[in-house]
């Protein structure tokens, strides 16, 4: 629960300050003894992690369930907090898996075939990474509730979501997923950025001093990962959680915060001109088509050997798997454009202003649907149920249905048009069906179009 929703609930609530820099410490005490277990464990998030541990079970002669179950006892013994864990043949499992015995126990899946069918037959759509909210409702409205029922509807996937929403859900419902686990840094990057949230700042001067703190945060990342970047992208979010972004190409990689601040500046202070009074509280800056500045080595007859980041092709044998990074990015996205709607309703109900106590009370505390307008009951569960309804497909399905009888009177309009020349006026009758017919064209483009989004 994020923590402005909680002080809603609970007014006198004590919110510790926070501070990642312990959290970073706590982390870094859990991948010392990852390590130990897998040397080249793949860290997702400081509290997240993959390992593949074949290897030690092979040496320890010791079976999945006792590794994994040593491997927390070793975790709670050095950091003293629990953790929970999930085994099974592939990530996207493993991963579903370590939700099922939380706050701290494991759950093993073996990894025969008709096991992991069983499995993930009953499975909700909503429990596989990568698959959000507003996903859900889309599956769910074609009558996909559980990873079983992917395969019976097959056939209309690909035509509504694409390929590769497909080949993803197919995914989903044989339980396949990748098998390779690897550093972060060992993976592909194509960008490196930095962000943050603050309070609402409105002084140009204050938004200029903002640039350069983060300008030369991001210069530290950069030089910590050894990049720099041909293009700079900027960020910011305005008071009413609009996001804008403007990008430019400078005449070479940047790298340094007084490179990043100089060419990013033209770009907030275009936006400034834009958009007059504007107030932010959130900025970011990130740099993409990336360039390593990894030293590499020398040759025989003393070249630099170059640093190419052209991924490797699969090695015969390997399985081949069907990208999922997207959805899960996607997900994520999701879930924070969640979080920034709460904060939004929630900041707007601050400002609402207090009315005194009346016989119309009750319709004064209806809160208004930001989709439909319709007043819905002060209830959070309720009214969240009521907006996941009107963003559903079904409901914009019916939508457009409820407007389909205004299409047959615009072709009986353009058809009367077209009957005048028959009469034999060929003047000015002519120009009225032509303007006629280009009437009923924009609209039904109009129509369409609205339907379509």
């Amino acid at each position: 629960m994020a923590g402005f929703v909680a002080m809603k609930l609970c007014p006198q609530l004590i919110c510790v300050p926070m501070n990642f820099a312990k959290y970073m410490a706590k982390a870094e005490e859990v991948r010392e003894v990852l390590a130990l277990y897998d040397p080249g464990f793949e860290s997702a998030s400081c509290d997240e992690a993959y390992l593949n541990i074949t290897q030690y079970c092979e040496e320890h002669h010791m079976t999945p369930e006792e590794v994994v179950s040593q491997l927390r006892e070793d975790v709670f013994r050095k950091a003293k907090i629990t953790v929970s864990a999930g085994i099974a043949a592939n990530a996207k499992l493993a991963k579903i898996c370590s939700n099922k015995n939380k706050p701290n126990g494991q759950f093993f899946l073996p990894s025969d075939r008709q096991t992991v069918m069983e499995f993930m037959k009953t499975m909700p759509t909503r429990k596989v990474n990568g698959i959000g909210r507003v996903f859900e409702r889309e599956l769910d409205a074609i009558g996909v509730k559980a990873c079983g029922d992917i395969y019976a509807h097959r056939a209309y996937l690909a035509k509504l979501f694409g390929q590769k929403a497909f080949q993803f859900l197919m995914q989903c419902y044989l339980g396949l997923g990748r098998t390779k686990i690897q550093r972060a840094e060992d993976s592909e990057r194509k960008s490196v950025g930095t962000e943050t949230t603050f309070r609402e700042l409105a002084s140009p001067d204050a938004l200029r001093d903002k640039l350069r703190h983060i300008a030369e945060e991001l210069e530290g990342d950069l030089k910590r990962t050894e990049y720099k970047g041909r293009t700079l992208c900027i960020k910011i979010k305005l008071h009413t959680y609009e996001v804008h972004t403007r990008q430019t190409t400078p005449p070479f990689a940047v790298h340094r915060a007084e490179d990043l601040y100089r060419y990013g500046l033209p770009m907030l202070e275009k936006l400034m001109k834009e958009i007059p009074g504007m107030k932010l509280r959130l900025m970011g800056l990130r740099v993409t088509h990336i360039v390593s500045t990894k030293k590499g080595g020398i040759d025989f007859f003393g070249r630099v050997k170059s640093t190419s980041t052209t991924p490797k092709a699969v090695a015969e044998g390997d399985w081949e798997t069907w990208p999922e990074e997207e959805f899960e990015e996607a997900a994520r996205q999701e879930r924070n454009d969640d979080m920034n709607e709460l904060e939004k309703l929630s900041q707007e109900q601050d400002t609402e202003p207090t009315l005194d106590a009346n016989p119309n009370e009750h319709e004064q505390d209806q809160w208004s649907c930001p989709i439909c307008t319709l007043p819905q009951p002060p209830n959070d569960a309720s009214f969240n149920t009521h907006i996941d309804f009107c963003l559903s497909k079904q409901t914009i399905k019916e939508a457009v249905q409820a407007t389909a009888p205004v299409t047959p009177k615009l072709e009986k309009q353009s058809s009367v048009s077209k009957a005048v020349p028959k009469k034999g006026k060929r003047g000015r009758p002519k120009t009225e069906a032509g303007e006629s017919e280009e009437r009923a064209r924009e609209k039904r483009r109009a129509f369409f179009g609205v339907g379509g989004t």
